[in-house]
């Protein structure tokens, strides 16, 4: 999968798909403290993760906005 795909994702996504993909967003962020507590801060450094963490936010956004 492309970078480009998930961001690809979010834009075509319908209501249900940007529910469960904010449900996601959420739950990674609140379980980031428990799951990501290496010392590489790979969360924040892997530009996967910061991909899809940027769509994981555009998709809150974007059902926030309808």
């Amino acid at each position: 999968m492309e970078l480009e795909d998930i961001n690809n994702f979010v834009e075509t996504a319908n209501e249900e798909q940007l529910k469960a993909f904010g449900f996601l967003g959420q739950w990674m962020m609140e379980n980031v403290p428990k799951y990501c507590n290496c010392t590489s801060k790979c969360n924040q450094n892997c530009e996967i993760a910061k991909a899809l963490g940027g769509a994981l936010q555009a998709a809150g956004q974007k059902l926030g906005a309808e």
